[in-house]
């Protein structure tokens, strides 16, 4: 089963924990954690920000699977490496399947801000090499589009500026960002004006 995942996927599943201290800063980690605890005090939840919930997800892509969850729980946490790794599309239907109608789903989603000449250049390189990465308007998009209705007061995108310097000091152990940063440079383009960031989201799904 791990051949369906690629080389690049499982590179940057196998760096994912380690990087994860460096491609953020602790200000930033602790804004995710905010905004994930202010949803999911109090209730039932599930996790699928871990490496191993994606690998499975990753795996799973094609079949009609809920990770073996039989119960419906009040939120999901949408975060880590799967929704780099998985379409948003996919990610929001599955999503739906073990969350009671009326139940949120409370995501980080690292995005592009804008399709600014930096962002659209990296996210077409990123297409072709890695896998594509979207504007927040874009998982917007879907995201109304699916069976979730987004929760505007609680939603917003938030600039991480720590992921552009750390790929430019060489910090990760996952090299496929370089790659494309290289490419930026080599075109004429300041990679550090890559609208790098993140959508924290909430959404509820329709009854």
């Amino acid at each position: 089963m791990e051949s369906m995942v690629s080389a690049a996927a499982a590179g940057f599943l196998e760096n994912y924990q380690r990087d994860a201290s460096v491609r953020w800063s602790v200000e930033d980690l602790a804004a995710q954690r905010a905004h994930v605890n202010a949803q999911v005090a109090g209730c039932d939840w599930l996790d699928w920000s871990t490496p191993a919930v994606a690998l499975q997800l990753l795996q799973a892509a094609h079949a009609p699977t809920t990770l073996g969850a039989r119960d419906k729980f009040d939120s999901l946490v949408l975060a880590g490496p799967v929704v780099e790794l998985l379409d948003p599309e996919t990610l929001f239907e599955k999503a739906s399947h073990p969350v009671k109608p009326g139940g949120r789903l409370v995501g980080i989603l690292p995005c592009l801000r804008d399709n600014s000449p930096e962002s659209r250049i990296f996210g077409e390189l990123a297409a072709a090499v890695l896998w594509p990465y979207y504007t927040a308007e874009e998982l917007l998009e879907w995201l109304r589009e699916s069976d979730w209705e987004v929760d505007a007061a609680s939603t917003g995108f938030f600039a991480v500026r720590r992921f552009n310097e750390a790929v430019l000091k060489d910090q990760l152990g996952f090299k496929g960002f370089n790659r494309i940063f290289t490419r930026l440079m080599a075109e004429g383009y300041d990679p550090m004006e890559t609208g790098w960031g993140e959508l924290r989201m909430v959404g509820r799904l329709k009854p």
